[in-house]
């Protein structure tokens, strides 16, 4: 497995490129293309000659899904996110325009949706869909035996906020304690700033410590 992370938005959000293996062709899936200027993207899966096979999507945030469909038409490959973000995916113009001052088409419509204890296949990997809801209703985690793509659930040392259309702390809290039953060695893949594993935010995590 490989994980390329690329830091896109003015909100700094990640953008990973995951592949079945570092060799050139691999299979290869975008996670949260959150700009529609992906071009550093775009220029590593070339230079890779990655075959990319699909686009997921954490949360439908406009900083995670703003470039899916330039991606969905540069490889015309689908797009799945989780079916009760919709409002978020429908309202990516308005949302663009308040918090980023930009013009942005509305995106086509996903070509399906993530559901609860779905596998998402790239090559030979295989991840396991988890609602994840809290920071959006229809936040999701990637699982796979040693990695989880925790999107804007799970930060190393903090958490996805809860204040916009949609959150809930109270089901942030939940999704928090099932991400507890994963193993210490997991590493984690957030939607914003660097990674780091299950163990330690277990130990170290503010909003992880009185969770019971």
């Amino acid at each position: 497995m490989k994980l390329q992370t690329f830091v896109l938005s003015p909100f700094q959000s990640n953008c990973y490129v995951l592949s079945e293996t570092d060799e050139n062709g691999a299979p290869t899936v975008v996670i949260d293309p959150g700009d529609l200027d992906v071009k550093r993207v775009m220029d590593y899966v070339s230079e890779h000659q990655y075959q990319v096979q699909a686009v997921w999507l954490t949360h439908g945030h406009v900083d995670h899904v703003m470039g899916v469909d330039v991606i969905r038409k540069a490889y015309d490959v689908p797009a799945y996110v989780h079916a009760a973000d919709m409002d978020l995916w429908q309202s990516l113009p308005n949302d663009a325009a308040r918090w980023l001052g930009k013009q942005v088409p509305a995106l086509n419509a996903p070509d399906g949706f993530l559901e609860e204890g779905d596998t998402l296949a790239c090559g030979n990997l295989s991840f396991t869909v988890w609602h994840t809801p809290g920071h959006s209703r229809g936040s999701v985690c990637l699982i796979e035996e040693e990695v989880a793509i925790t999107g804007d659930t799970l930060f190393a040392q903090g958490v996805g906020r809860t204040d916009l259309p949609g959150g809930s702390f109270t089901e942030l809290s939940h999704s928090l304690k099932r991400l507890l039953t994963l193993a210490d060695n997991v590493r984690i893949y957030p939607g914003h700033m660097g990674t780091s594993t299950i163990g330690f935010e277990r130990q170290v995590n503010p909003f992880l410590t009185d969770i019971d």
